[in-house]
């Protein structure tokens, strides 16, 4: 449950927005959403010559959010397919979470469709949300209400040790609903169909296909890792299939990982 939600209103350049952060006791993730008001404004490196050869497609031009760390950041770390990997580069794009860090800790934004995010010549790091201007591959002036929803979690030193890529899929894939057979007794706080002991390996994606239940598992941090995986309550009762599908081999209880190697299981 929230603790606190705090909002602002204002403008940027005239353009008039909300900034709504919502707080909460048991995490150090804040939600944002911000609401913008367009139109049809320049946002972005200015130009006033439609064939400007000078792109103005420039991160630190765009109407973004902009914050700073404890230390100046020395390093990005941003979420790549199938790699999780710092950087010294100032871009740091990432597809769900990017983060920048110094010698005391650093900050992490989380995104829902916004996937870049650039340290800036003054150490501020920033997350790009609004582009509007000549584009060699199309201009696109934009009206109306634009929303953007995004968390901040500030972090403390090492970024390993706070579980940002967790946390960061926990927020862009909610849980919306869920349906079961009636059961014979009272259901708990908390409810885990499957669970995935390990401190690197990750449930990335649980369906269901003509009856069966998958778990699509994978190694995060880029270490080799073990992990145990559980079906209500029961271990090493599944078998491994490949992406189409097709059963390869029985599953034991412990599976053993490469770093960053994906292992689908048939539940059931």
């Amino acid at each position: 449950m929230p603790l606190a939600v705090a909002r602002e209103e204002g403008r940027i350049g005239g353009i008039p927005y909300t900034l709504e952060f919502t707080f909460r006791s048991d995490s150090p993730v804040v939600s944002c959403r911000l609401d913008v008001d367009l139109n049809e404004e320049k946002i972005g490196q200015i130009s006033n010559n439609p064939e400007d050869a000078v792109s103005a497609f420039v991160h630190s031009q765009k109407l973004r959010v902009k914050a700073f760390t404890a230390s100046r950041p020395t390093k990005g770390i941003r979420d790549l397919p199938f790699v999780i990997a710092e950087t010294s580069e100032p871009s740091v794009d990432g597809n769900y979470w990017s983060a920048a860090a110094g010698s005391e800790g650093g900050l992490a934004f989380f995104n829902k469709g916004t996937m870049g995010a650039t340290v800036e010549r003054d150490g501020g790091f920033s997350m790009p949300l609004t582009f509007a201007m000549y584009y060699i591959w199309g201009t696109r002036m934009l009206k109306g209400r634009y929303h953007y929803d995004f968390a901040v979690h500030p972090f403390l030193g090492d970024w390993r040790k706070h579980g940002l890529h967790r946390q960061a899929l926990e927020f862009n894939f909610p849980m919306l609903v869920s349906s079961g057979s009636p059961g014979t007794g009272a259901l708990g706080v908390e409810i885990r169909p499957v669970v995935v002991n390990s401190d690197s390996v990750l449930l990335t994606a649980l369906y269901n296909r003509n009856g069966s239940v998958f778990a699509r598992v994978w190694e995060s941090q880029g270490t080799s890792g073990k992990a145990t995986l559980s079906y209500k309550g029961k271990t090493g009762q599944g078998s491994e299939v490949d992406l189409l599908g097709t059963e390869i081999r029985h599953a034991p209880a412990e599976l053993t990982f490469q770093p960053w190697q994906f292992r689908t299981v048939k539940m059931r």
